[in-house]
């Protein structure tokens, strides 16, 4: 997905890997199998292993603005809800941070809440391909 210059494109990509970061950590403990999606992530959005040590090390040092564009902040939501499930598991801190990032991407409360329904529903079994889109078409613009 491009996200616009280089340097946009390296920011907006490095602030999706420090969200997955904090998402990871927000129980106290990054698993395993969150590890394991941290890095297919990383190398989805095509940073190498020397672009996210420093963003492991402080997510915090890094944000955006919101994308105006709609299918690039659902991008943004998509990774976190993910990173959510990863450890079969969802606490009320990963819910929390996903409602935060949600709603400064410009999404409803309740859409976000459906989605996360949607993780927590499919959280070891195969998600059906059109279970968030399902969700998501009455609330898109």
């Amino acid at each position: 997905m491009d996200f616009g210059t280089f340097e946009e494109e390296l920011a907006m990509k490095s602030y999706i890997v420090s969200l997955l970061v904090k998402q990871a950590s927000a129980d106290g403990d990054i698993a395993p199998e969150e590890t394991s999606y941290l890095v297919f992530a990383s190398e989805a959005l095509g940073l190498e292993k020397t672009d996210i040590k420093p963003i492991i090390k402080t997510p915090e040092s890094y944000s955006i603005s919101p994308p105006p564009d709609e299918d690039k902040r659902l991008t943004i939501l998509y990774y976190l809800l993910f990173m959510m499930r990863a450890d079969h598991t969802v606490d009320s801190k990963e819910e929390e941070l996903c409602y935060k990032v949600g709603f400064q991407m410009g999404f409803r409360q309740d859409m976000i809440g459906d989605l996360i329904g949607v993780m927590k529903q499919y959280m070891i079994e195969k998600m059906p391909p059109l279970a968030m889109l399902d969700k998501i078409k009455p609330f898109l613009n």
